[in-house]
C-alpha cells in the first residue's frame, strides 16, 4: 500500500505530463495557424489575379470554363433570390408581430380605462350609500340623546334598547361599505400594476421586433444594391474555390521542401505538407488555375487540422484543470494528516485509474512523433485516440474512481 503523499505525487506526475502535451499542442497550433495564414493570403492573391483576368478577357476563356461560370451564376442568382425572399418574409413577420403588439397595447389601454370608469362609478355609488348611512347615524345619535335626557331615560329604556340594535346594524353596514370601497381601490391598484408591467413587456417586445426588422431591412437594401457585384464575386469564388487538383504522390527522388524537408514532385506549386511556395507565381490563366486548385486543397486540409488541434488542446486543458482541482483536495488531506493526530492513511491509486492514466503517455508520444506532419493527417491520428479514449464518460470515471477511493479510505481509517 502507498501513502497519501504517494497518491499526490502520482497526480503531480500526470499533471506534468499534461503540461508537456499542452505545450506540444500549443506549438503545433501556432505553427499551423502561421501556415494557414500564408495559405489564405496567397489564395486571396490568386483569386484576385484570376478575377481580373476573367473580367478583362472573359470572351477568351476556355469554352468549358465559360459554360461553368454561366451555370454557376444561375445557381448563385437563384440562391441570392432565395435568401432575399427569406429575409423579406422574416422582416414582414417581425413587422406584423410588432403591429399585433401595438394593437394589443391599444386594446389593453382602452380596457383599463373602461374598467377604471366602472370602478370609479361603483366607488361613487358606495360613497353615496356611505353618506346616507352617516346621515342616519347622526339622526340616530340625536334620538338617543333626546331619549336619554332627564326622566326620559327611565321611561324610554326599552325603546333605547331597540335603537341600540338599529345602531349596531348601521355600524355594521358602514363597516361593510368601507371594506367594499377599500377592496375596490385595492383591485384598481392591482389591475393598474399588472397593466403597467404587461405594457412594459409589450414595449420591450415591440422595440425588439422593430429593431430586428430594421436590421433586416438594412441587410436587404445592401444585398439589392450590391447584387451585381455579389453575383460576380460569388460566381467566380464558387467556380475557383471548387477546383481540386489531380496531384501525384511524392516519391523518393523528389526534391525536398526547404522548410519542412518533405518530398514534393516537381510539378507541385506548393509543399503538400506545409504549403510553402515551391515555384514562382504563374501569372497566366492556366498556371493560376492550377495554383488555386492546389491552394484549395491545402486550405481545406489546414482548416480541418486546425479545428481538430484546437479541440484536442481544449480537451487536454480540461484534463489539466481537473487534475489541478483533484490535487488541491489531496493536498488538503495531506495537510490535515500532518497537522492533526491522524493515522497515516494507507492508500493506492486504483488499478483502473492507473491504467487509464497511461493513455496520457500514449497521447504525448503521438503529439511528439513528427511535428512536420500535415495538420489534417495529425488530426486524424489524434482524433482517433480522443474519440476512443478521451471521452467525457471515460475522463469522468477516471476522476470519480480516484475520488471514491479517497473517500472510502478516509472514512475507514480516520
Amino acid at each position: 500500500m502507498g501513502s497519501l503523499q504517494d497518491f499526490l505525487e502520482y497526480l503531480q506526475g500526470r499533471r506534468k505530463l499534461v503540461t508537456s502535451i499542452e505545450g506540444q499542442l500549443s506549438g503545433l497550433l501556432e505553427k499551423y495557424e502561421t501556415f494557414f495564414g500564408e495559405i489564405t493570403k496567397v489564395r486571396e492573391h490568386e483569386l484576385q489575379q484570376l478575377r481580373e483576368y476573367m473580367l478583362r478577357d472573359g470572351d477568351q476563356l476556355p469554352a468549358e470554363l465559360q459554360d461553368q461560370l454561366q451555370k454557376v451564376r444561375r445557381q448563385v442568382e437563384h440562391d441570392l433570390d432565395t435568401q432575399l425572399a427569406a429575409l423579406r418574409e422574416q422582416q414582414e413577420e417581425l413587422i406584423q408581430k410588432a403591429e399585433r403588439i401595438r394593437e394589443h397595447s391599444r386594446v389593453s389601454e382602452d380596457a383599463v380605462r373602461a374598467r377604471n370608469r366602472n370602478l370609479d362609478e361603483a366607488e361613487e355609488k358606495l360613497k353615496g350609500r356611505s353618506q346616507d348611512l352617516l346621515v342616519r347615524i347622526k339622526e340616530y345619535n340625536g334620538r338617543i340623546k333626546g331619549l336619554a335626557s332627564g326622566f326620559g331615560f327611565v321611561v324610554n329604556v326599552l325603546q333605547m334598547r331597540r335603537l341600540q340594535a338599529e345602531r349596531e346594524e348601521l355600524d355594521e353596514d358602514q363597516a361593510s361599505l368601507a371594506a367594499r370601497i377599500e377592496t375596490l381601490r385595492a383591485q384598481w391598484r392591482q389591475e393598474e400594476q399588472e397593466h403597467t408591467e404587461q405594457e412594459g413587456q409589450r414595449q420591450e417586445r415591440w422595440v425588439e421586433h422593430t429593431t430586428e426588422a430594421g436590421a433586416l431591412r438594412t441587410k436587404i437594401d445592401y444585398l439589392e444594391a450590391a447584387r451585381p457585384r455579389l453575383l460576380e464575386r460569388s460566381t467566380i469564388e464558387r467556380v475557383l474555390y471548387g477546383r481540386v487538383p489531380g496531384l501525384p504522390q511524392p516519391k523518393l527522388g523528389d526534391p525536398a521542401c526547404s522548410r519542412c524537408d518533405k518530398k514534393n514532385p516537381p510539378e507541385f506549386h506548393f509543399c503538400h505538407t506545409c504549403a510553402r511556395r515551391l515555384r514562382e507565381d504563374q501569372p497566366d490563366l492556366e498556371g493560376s488555375l492550377d495554383e488555386i486548385a492546389e491552394l484549395n486543397l491545402h486550405h481545406d486540409r489546414f482548416s480541418e487540422g486546425l479545428q481538430a488541434t484546437q479541440e484536442i488542446l481544449g480537451l487536454v486543458r480540461g484534463l489539466g484543470s481537473g487534475l489541478d482541482a483533484f490535487m488541491t483536495s489531496v493536498e488538503d488531506m495531506v495537510g490535515s494528516e500532518n497537522r492533526y493526530p491522524l493515522p497515516k492513511m494507507e492508500i493506492k491509486v486504483p488499478t483502473s485509474s492507473r491504467q487509464y492514466g497511461k493513455h496520457l503517455d500514449e497521447l504525448l508520444e503521438e503529439v511528439s512523433k513528427d511535428q512536420s506532419l500535415h495538420p489534417a493527417l495529425f488530426a486524424r491520428r489524434v482524433q482517433d485516440l480522443a474519440q476512443r479514449v478521451f471521452t467525457e464518460d471515460h475522463i469522468k470515471d477516471y476522476f470519480e474512481t480516484m475520488g471514491e477511493e479517497l473517500t472510502q479510505q478516509a472514512e475507514s481509517q480516520w
